[in-house]
């Protein structure tokens, strides 16, 4: 059983504890945001609510869960100590800051999971590779580690393509449902036809994206016939200069083209 703490208690941190609070740990949240925390602690009998120099000083595993400007604000006062080990899911903020911010403690990592959680339905991305994190988080979620930390922040720029997709299956849903007037099965159909062809490549080793794409090719067919009409729009190109419009938020170097 280990003793893990959340600083933060947003969308993302609730899932992260709904997801292992199953597990036998004890848990203790922060109680900054009243509702949230004392929902958590309502639902599952492991996980406490307390002040944030209380879930930093009882956890031998603090999880941080917070806003930037707040986390350089509020980090180095709190009680840190040497063999803790610090899980980061802070968007923008390095390894090294984090390590400087919650010295003496040196096992650090970083990882991008998603507020659409619990983990088992989306990957967890992390560096450095830490064994607290895949001990917490293993047997919940596929946990892919990245081999640098521009790796890392490379992915955080790819999750920006979420809502995009999102709003094309908006943009479809609402012309399918000016045929069948219901929004609602229009988007489910639409979402159950797009995870198909997901779980496809996520999941079966001998299919890859080149391989879906071809099978969806044909000359004047449907699917071919709509990309090249969002191809003719420079939807590719727009897509390609947004993730662009990451690297120096993210410092990333020039792009590697594959």
């Amino acid at each position: 059983m280990a003793r893990i703490g959340f600083l933060g208690t947003g969308e993302i941190a609730s899932a992260m504890v709904s997801t292992i609070a199953g597990d036998d740990h004890e848990i203790l949240v922060s109680e900054r945001n009243l509702r949230i925390s004392g929902d958590l602690s309502h639902r599952f009998d492991t996980v406490g609510r307390a002040p944030n120099e209380t879930v930093v000083a009882q956890s031998d595993i603090v999880v941080l869960c917070l806003l930037a400007d707040v986390a350089l604000e509020t980090l180095p006062h709190l009680p840190f100590r040497e063999g803790q080990t610090v899980i980061s899911v802070m968007a923008g903020m390095s390894v090294k800051e984090i390590t400087d911010l919650c010295a003496p403690a040196r096992e650090i990592a970083v990882a991008i999971p998603l507020p659409i959680l619990p983990l088992g339905g989306t990957p967890l991305v992390a560096y450095p590779e830490t064994a607290a994190l895949d001990a917490l988080f293993g047997s919940h979620a596929s946990i892919h580690h990245c081999t640098s930390e521009e790796a890392l922040n490379a992915h955080f720029a790819a999750t920006g393509l979420l809502l995009p997709i999102l709003d094309q299956i908006s943009v479809a849903a609402g012309w399918l449902a000016g045929f069948t007037e219901d929004r609602g099965a229009a988007e489910a159909y639409l979402a159950a036809l797009l995870g198909g062809y997901c779980r496809l490549l996520g999941h079966s080793p001998d299919i890859d994206l080149g391989e879906l794409r071809r099978g969806l090719s044909t000359e004047g067919g449907l699917n071919q016939t709509l990309s090249a009409a969002l191809a003719s729009n420079g939807t590719p190109e727009a897509l390609e200069a947004g993730l662009d419009g990451f690297r120096a938020r993210l410092g990333l170097s020039e792009k590697r083209r594959r």
